[in-house]
């Protein structure tokens, strides 16, 4: 992938690099000021099951609540959010957005429908009916949104993570992400899970998890593969996009912009940090 970071290297071989590296490598850091590199952990995938999606949604935020996805679709003019039935891919309920808009990550936070814009305006919804609650802002763009069930948590394509009063809607402290000292942009849509945040990195296949606390990267997914060359859109905006997980059963979904289908998934880790 020619997605460029901090320090000019490639997601590819930012992976490598943090996931390959030697014990010399380790102990030549220890002796001086250099920052001690971490190796970090590389996951792969097994596909559990996969089923239809919506081919039209150009997917930009993913999640479940009381068992069913919703998902908003981006685009000037046609953005909507919808409910859809997992395992089938049917469209329970949809609702559009302004056309001006450009709809961005979602998520639901005390029984309320959050979904940021690319403007950064909001609007907040019934997350039971989809009707329309309310509206707010917040400061710069919006791409990917989750909570960790006290704040919001915002990307913007940079490598910052903002959390976000959900009353005030005023950003209250923010993390910079970063691989070993280089810094991680293009970071899109959010999932808040079991303390981490998984992170899309935009026109890649790979998912990034950090730790919430401090930006630092604490593994890599490898999702290369997952759909097929041959169902594959020649249109480069039609990537990989949209993380939702199920915390009561224990369900990771991925999806992408105008893909076929959704995926459940099961992570399986090929690459450990020493210890």
């Amino acid at each position: 992938m020619a997605t460029l970071f901090g320090c000019g290297a490639s997601v590819d071989s930012l992976v490598h690099q943090s996931t390959s590296l030697h014990p010399q490598q380790v102990r030549r850091s220890q002796s001086g000021a250099t920052p001690v590199p971490t190796q970090i952990p590389l996951y792969t995938y097994q596909v559990v099951k996969s089923w239809p999606h919506y081919h039209w949604s150009f997917t930009e935020g993913l999640t479940f609540q009381d068992g069913v996805l919703l998902e908003s679709s981006g685009l000037y003019e046609r953005s909507a959010i919808m409910k859809v039935w997992p395992g089938s891919g049917q469209v329970l309920s949809s609702e559009g957005v302004p056309r001006d808009y450009f709809a961005e990550g979602i998520t639901v936070l005390h029984d309320r429908l959050y979904m940021v814009t690319l403007s950064g305006d909001g609007i907040i919804y019934d997350h039971k009916t989809l009707h329309r609650k309310g509206e707010f802002s917040v400061d710069g763009e919006g791409w990917g949104l989750t909570n960790d069930g006290k704040h919001l948590i915002m990307s913007d394509g940079s490598n910052r993570i903002k959390f976000i009063n959900p009353e005030t809607f005023q950003t209250e402290r923010s993390v910079e992400v970063s691989c070993n000292g280089t810094p991680l942009r293009n970071l899109n849509a959010l999932q808040y899970v079991k303390g981490e945040i998984y992170a899309n990195i935009w026109k890649t296949d790979y998912i990034v998890r950090i730790n919430p606390a401090n930006g630092a990267v604490v593994g890599w997914v490898n999702l290369k593969g997952l759909l097929p060359l041959n169902e594959r859109s020649r249109d480069p905006d039609h990537v990989l996009n949209g993380i939702a997980y199920d915390e009561k059963s224990d369900r990771l979904v991925v999806t992408g912009k105008m893909w076929p289908s959704y995926f459940e998934i099961r992570l399986e880790q090929v690459a450990r940090a020493e210890s």
